[in-house]
């Protein structure tokens, strides 16, 4: 395949001085498409512009004019020195020798192309060349590369430098090429004025070829299965995966990547996430390219036995102080139990094996150290290290010795601090005792209290229900009392009224008798009805019956029963009462007895006991 190539080519190299040998001038002509980066340099290092040095480029088309100026030329500016130019399709070198004192540059030609390098097949497929003409003088030096990787002649390879009229014809011969030989020739052409590179890229297309692939896969629990088969073909191949006769599309679970790894060689992947028992079978790869397909051997996809999973503390070691001459243990517990894991011990990172001072115990699961008699040496960082098939897993840990004085000291204030936290305690609970001791003084004085208002309730509703009867029966009594008053008041009239009964009384006198008898009669019965009536209350009878308060002198008489004084003056007062009325009583029967008397004398006088009758029972009305 022909590239399109535009490659740098330097025809032509000057050195030129000024008249006054102040400056000189290097200058290269070259013609590049497109425009190409140049790099000067003087022997093995770069030239970079300074206040002596500056460098030019000119540009006219696709022709370049390249300077390299030194002002003030000196003797150490003496040397090889070499124009660089380089675009995408290749590169070339130009030398100039600068000897201060030697004013003439041999004469020569740097490596320049006459016909641009092709590459084209030959005998149907089976030689492949490369060929191209340059100019050169003196006669070039060729060097051919392959990928990076110098090419040397073979029973398949050839090279061949032949010189022909205004230069030399440059070519390479491939037999029997196949996919390996596909990618980038570099021919390199130099002489002492300069060097030419070639670049020149060879694609050999055929049927893919799959590379070994695995022949069996497994499928563990809770992971994925990736089934890689490796390409070589030219351009990227079309790929189909099959499980035993069915074609495999991509899915949810199913995923299908083609990579290229380098030129000409590509990855295709089968990836199956989540892998399951079901997906166990016979696996195949058909890849395929406009020269034809090719299909990969079987891969077997199998389930695999769970696998065995790497050790994990569930309990780690813990960091520790402890005493000298105490003994001290480190443990440390694996979360499942697994016999065919390996323990080992380090202090430091240093290997700690049983000894007389030190013992390593483990059972499957639980691994301890034990230090019998802890010295100070034995301070350091502890670790424990689990491993098995499936991994490692460790843990640390470290360990302090205090000296035994230090101990001491350190249990003395212990136990200090424990004494006045224990005083500290007993005083917080005098002093809770001491409120509940208050608490219970007060609650019982609430209950003596309670006792004292509940028992002068009592005696206060008895006293009111006493005086109530007393104040009842003296009621009763007086109704009783003047209901006998009346009586004998009745009798005595009576009897006043048999002994002065004439033994003929005129009619005028049995009226004025009637008369007199009525009004007796209604005097009686006014008498009755007011007796009958609810007596006045006096003034010390309403502060009886009013509810009393209770002041501490009743408090103490409720307390003893025994001093009634209170109520026995409300009795004298209430005897004094009845002694009036009965007084009373005696001057109106004395009155009455004394009208009984008259009553002779106003027989003889009838007219006016009538009307002293009518004046009366006027007043006894009103």
């Amino acid at each position: 395949m022909e590239p399109d190539s535009h490659l740098p080519s330097l025809r032509s190299r000057e050195l030129i001085p000024n008249e006054s040998g102040t400056l000189i001038t290097m200058r290269c002509t070259c013609t590049a498409k497109p425009k190409p980066s140049v790099v000067w340099m003087k022997g093995t290092k770069v030239v970079s512009e300074s206040s002596r040095t500056r460098m030019k480029i000119e540009e006219k088309e696709d022709t370049y004019i390249l300077s390299l100026e030194i002002t003030d030329p000196i003797g150490p500016d003496s040397g090889t020195y070499k124009c660089h130019v380089k675009n995408e399709f290749g590169e070339s070198n130009a030398n100039l020798n600068l000897n201060i004192e030697a004013e003439n540059e041999p004469e020569g030609t740097a490596p320049t192309f006459i016909e641009k390098p092709k590459i084209r097949s030959e005998k149907a497929g089976k030689l492949v060349v490369m060929d191209f003409k340059v100019k050169a003088d003196p006669k070039p030096v060729i060097v051919w590369y392959h990928e990076g990787q110098l090419l040397k002649e073979s029973s398949r390879l050839s090279f061949k430098l032949e010189e022909i009229d205004g230069g030399y014809y440059i070519r390479l011969d491939l037999k029997d090429p196949g996919i390996q030989d596909s990618g980038v020739y570099k021919c390199n052409i130099k002489n002492e004025c300069g060097e030419l590179n070639a670049n020149l890229t060879l694609n050999i297309e055929i049927v893919p070829v799959i590379k070994e692939a695995p022949k069996t896969v497994s499928i563990t629990k809770s992971s994925n299965v990736v089934i890689e088969c490796k390409v070589q073909s030219v351009f990227q191949p079309k790929v189909t995966w099959m499980k035993e006769t069915t074609i495999i599309k991509e899915s949810t679970t199913h995923s299908i990547a083609v990579q290229r790894i380098r030129e000409g060689e590509y990855s295709v992947k089968l990836e199956i996430s989540p892998a399951s028992a079901a997906d166990k079978g016979s696996y195949k790869l058909i890849a395929k390219n406009a020269k034809g397909e090719t299909m990969s051997n079987v891969i077997d996809v199998i389930v695999a036995p769970p696998a065995v999973e790497a050790p994990v503390f569930k309990q780690k070691l813990i960091s520790t102080t402890t005493v000298e001459g105490q003994k001290t243990i480190f443990t440390a517990m694996l979360s499942s139990i697994d016999k065919t894991v390996t323990i080992k011990w380090t202090k430091n990172g240093k290997t700690i094996t049983s000894s007389s001072t030190a013992e390593i115990k483990f059972d499957g699961s639980t691994c301890s150290l034990i230090i019998d008699s802890t010295k100070k040496e034995d301070e350091g960082t502890y670790t424990v290290i689990a491993t098995n098939s499936s991994g490692t897993s460790e843990s640390s840990a470290s360990l302090i010795v205090q000296e035994k004085f230090q101990q001491e000291k350190k249990e003395e204030k212990k136990e200090v601090v424990k004494k006045q936290e224990e005083k500290k305690e007993e005083k917080k609970e005098e002093k809770v005792e001491q409120k509940l001791e208050m608490k219970r003084t007060e609650e019982k004085t609430e209950e003596v209290v309670q006792k004292k208002e509940s028992i002068v309730t009592r005696r206060k509703s008895s006293i009111k229900k006493e005086e109530t009867l007393a104040v009842t029966e003296k009621k009763e009594e007086k109704k009783r009392s003047s209901v006998k008053k009346v009586a004998k008041k009745e009798s005595k009239i009576e009897e006043v009224k048999e002994e002065v009964k004439p033994e003929a009384k005129p009619a005028e006198e049995v009226e004025s008798e009637k008369i007199t008898e009525k009004v007796e009669e209604t005097k009686v019965t006014k008498k009755e009805e007011k007796v009958e009536e609810k007596p006045k209350v006096t003034k010390k009878e309403e502060k009886v019956e009013e509810k009393p308060k209770v002041t501490k002198k009743e408090e103490k008489v409720e307390e003893k029963p025994n001093a009634t004084k209170p109520e026995e003056k409300v009795e004298e007062k209430l005897k004094v009462t009845k002694k009036e009325e009965k007084v009373e009583e005696k001057t109106k029967v004395t009155n009455k007895e004394e009208q009984v008397e008259e009553k002779p004398k106003k027989e003889k006088e009838p007219e006016k006991v009538e009307e002293k009758a009518k004046v009366v029972a006027k007043k006894e009305e009103k």
